[in-house]
């Protein structure tokens, strides 16, 4: 495994860019998807360039539940095989990634013991596709098959059920009959591993590189790369192109000359609440629950905030990421019907999120069968092999998505496979002894820990660069320093005041970020980018309003 982690300036991923005019592989899109194939490539010595005219997981990737699961509703269109290889994947994420990826305990309050169970039925068997309620009977049927498909060599806890109300988490509605708990996972910071990803393929090949925010045309096989920041261009010929746009990729092969109809795009919302009240009742333990019309919730502790998700709503413009008032609603409504004596409001809300999943088409319905991932090829002038769609898929099973799109990458260069990512730690996993790190840069011992929380075993890196700056704490979020943000500007390839807030720091949980923070940030934005202090100040004067990072309302 590797010990020293390469950092890259932005300035030096782009001349090793520039030093890839024929690299075997071009990936277009910087989202889970993406950066893990340029992990798997690059691992197993193919050269390969990925770029991003937004910053990396900027889609759908940023804007998950921060869930590793087997997707047990999958159960229902008889999804086996996707099951069992996200259960696979789940496990696999939590002993190889165990300082992001944690068991999560999930509870789920049911209102029927038999109730619901014939239309569930009916659903796996093919005959409906109306929703119901969840029933005690159908729910421990679905969780004995669930953990059987997931049975590995470290199995996560079984589910239990409770019938007795004294054994029900205080305040759930009087009626409910039964309470189930069972296990999965969840990614604390899943941006941070995607990071982890870029950093990971260009330190063991130096024939690969990734880059955000640029800017790319297409003629006769060739493909010009342009630094939106600095204006640089290059040109690349690749043999293979890999779109992995998520939910550009047909409007991204159209550019390609390819016109292609692969995806349908489902737009999800989340809401982050501060309710103190509520983060106390639920003790650590997500919550699975039905909304009253059959459609279930999952709430989940992330710090100090109850993330509550989420909506689907099919929309057909890539680009939109508004949170509606009937998303806010919905939620709302829903989350404040958990525990009778918690009340859950709009003014609540510190921030939002919003993503677009890239859905196999097929169906009318959002089904099971649409979250499995398939790789689509499509035939273009001027490039030998096919250009290759990665279409679906969810976070959980990336990175088996990405072993199999390297397979057929390996198969059409003729090449055969060196390295499995399987049980390949990443980078971050491993001991960091907080007090010792602490000491040696000397650095205070709370700093160094959050530092360790945040990054895991990367923590000595940033610890190193944080120790060689003059520091203070970042205005309005002392968990933060100016040197520590500095660092994910030089480490992790942030450019953008949104791409710190959003995706290298979770600076809009907790009470939700303050212009006196977004304007530090701005700061140290201007001072290590070669953004200008118009184009910044451009940008915070947009964010304003923006309810992925101001909430609903003024705190």
């Amino acid at each position: 495994m590797i010990m020293d982690i390469v950092t890259l300036s932005r300035s030096q991923a782009f001349k090793r860019l520039e030093s890839l005019p024929t690299p075997d592989v071009l990936i277009l899109g910087g989202g889970v998807n993406g950066v893990a194939t340029l992990r798997d490539l690059a691992l197993n010595g193919v050269s390969c360039a990925l770029i991003d005219t937004k910053d990396f997981s900027a889609g759908a990737s940023g804007a998950s539940s921060r869930m590793a699961h087997g997707g047990l509703r999958y159960l229902e269109g008889r999804e086996f095989r996707l099951v069992a290889e996200s259960a696979r994947e789940r496990d696999s994420l939590i002993a190889n990634a165990s300082h992001l990826v944690k068991p999560l305990r999930i509870v789920v309050p049911l209102k029927y013991r038999v109730r619901g169970l014939l239309q569930a039925m009916f659903r796996f068997i093919g005959l409906s596709q109306t929703g119901g309620p969840m029933s005690l009977v159908a729910l421990d049927g679905g969780l004995r098959i669930y953990e059987a498909l997931g049975r590995g060599k470290n199995p996560l806890p079984r589910h239990v059920t409770f019938l007795r109300k004294s054994r029900f988490p205080t305040g759930l509605d009087p009626s409910t009959k039964a309470v189930t708990t069972y296990y999965d996972g969840q990614i604390l910071h899943p941006e941070g591993l995607i990071s982890e990803m870029i950093a990971e393929a260009v330190t063991v090949n130096d024939g690969c590189v990734a880059l955000n925010h640029v800017s790319w045309t297409t003629q006769d096989g060739q493909v010009t790369v342009t630094d939106t920041v600095t204006g640089q261009s290059t040109a690349l010929r690749p043999q293979i192109i890999i779109n992995a746009t998520g939910a550009w990729i047909d409007r991204v092969n159209g550019t390609l000359g390819i016109n292609s109809n692969h995806v349908r795009l489902v737009k999800g919302a989340h809401l982050v609440l501060d309710n103190p009240a509520l983060f106390a009742r639920m003790d650590g333990s997500a919550y699975y629950f039905d909304d009253g019309t059959g459609r279930m919730v999952i709430s989940l502790p992330v710090d100090r905030n109850i993330l509550v998700g989420t909506t689907e709503r099919d929309i057909t413009d890539p680009e939109d990421r508004d949170v509606s008032d009937d998303e806010v609603s919905y939620l709302l409504q829903a989350m404040d019907g958990l525990f009778a004596d918690i009340s859950v409001t709009r003014s609540q809300v510190v921030a939002a999120t919003s993503g677009i999943r890239p859905l196999q088409r097929g169906g009318e319905l959002v089904t099971a069968a649409s979250r499995d991932h398939a790789i689509k090829e499509d035939v273009v002038s001027g490039f030998k092999y096919p250009v290759l769609s990665l279409v679906g898929g969810k976070w959980t099973t990336f990175r088996a998505f990405s072993e199999q799109t390297s397979d057929r990458v390996l198969a059409l260069l003729g090449r055969a496979r060196k390295v499995s990512t399987a049980v390949r730690r990443y980078p971050g996993a491993g001991p960091c002894d907080a007090a010792e790190l602490a000491q040696a840069h000397g650095l205070p011992l709370e700093h160094v820990t959050g530092l360790i929380e945040r990054y895991g075993k990367l923590a000595k890196s940033a610890a190193a660069f944080v120790a060689s700056r003059v520091d203070r704490p970042l205005a309005g979020a002392a968990h933060y320093s100016r040197a520590e943000i500095a660092w994910l500007i030089a480490a992790r390839g942030a450019v953008t005041v949104e791409d710190i807030l959003l995706r290298r720091t979770r600076l809009t949980f907790g009470l939700g970020v303050t212009q006196e923070t977004i304007e530090d940030v701005a700061q140290i934005v201007e001072q290590e980018t070669e953004c200008s202090r118009q184009s910044i100040a451009a940008e915070v004067a947009g964010l304003v309003g923006n309810p992925l990072i101001y909430g609903l309302q003024e705190r």
